[in-house]
């Protein structure tokens, strides 16, 4: 019976509310196993908005899901597939920018000292239009200092308001709109250098 029904299940892969409802009913490997190989991909990009690709990285991913599977009982289901599929995609990206921030205050990476304080980078006008690949946006915001990069995704990626990352962050409002500003000066500066590069390649 069991032979049979492990065939079924790969011959008719469950759906996620179908998933859900067996890691929360009877805290079923198999659905843990499809949840984790379907949002595998959606979570490392997130995670890898706040830390670079290393084993880090992969810490924070499986630290997510493990947080995921234990809080999928306070996770509200909605009727409709498609917006399932949407909030449970949202709920968890917030689990993991929660784990990202959390790991990088625990390894001190985090520190508020910027090398440029103090210094005028200025309003660089820069057109923004062109189409960059993932990987070139990825290496962009890595040349933010850590703090600057986690308070940018934050604001500009996540949606959070500096109230709630001066307190994700334990920092005054103040701290957040500076790092954010200085945070979207150098990266005009990166972005203006990438391009540079790429047209002396063309």
């Amino acid at each position: 019976m069991e032979i049979i029904r492990k065939y079924v299940m790969r011959k008719h892969p469950p759906t996620l509310r179908v998933a859900l409802e067996g890691c929360v009913v009877s805290d079923s490997e198999q659905s843990k196993a499809f949840i984790y190989k379907k949002y595998y991909g959606y979570v490392k990009a997130v995670v890898l908005r706040y830390v670079k690709v290393d084993v880090e990285s992969e810490e924070i991913i499986n630290e997510s899901f493990v947080k995921v599977f234990r809080k999928l009982h306070s996770f509200e289901q909605h009727p409709d597939d498609e917006a399932l599929e949407k909030t449970f995609r949202s709920w968890m990206a917030r689990i993991a920018v929660n784990t990202a921030i959390d790991m990088l205050r625990v390894k001190k990476q985090m520190q508020f000292i910027d090398d440029e304080e103090g210094t005028e980078i200025g309003n660089l006008s820069v057109n923004m239009t062109s189409s960059l690949e993932a990987n070139d946006i990825l290496k962009l915001l890595d040349g933010l200092p850590p703090i600057q990069k986690a308070i940018f995704n934050l604001y500009e990626i996540e949606g959070y308001s500096h109230e709630e990352i001066s307190k994700m962050l334990d920092v005054p409002e103040s701290t957040s709109r500076t790092y954010l500003t200085r945070a979207k000066q150098k990266l005009r500066v990166l972005y203006s250098k990438f391009m540079d590069q790429e047209n002396i390649k063309s």
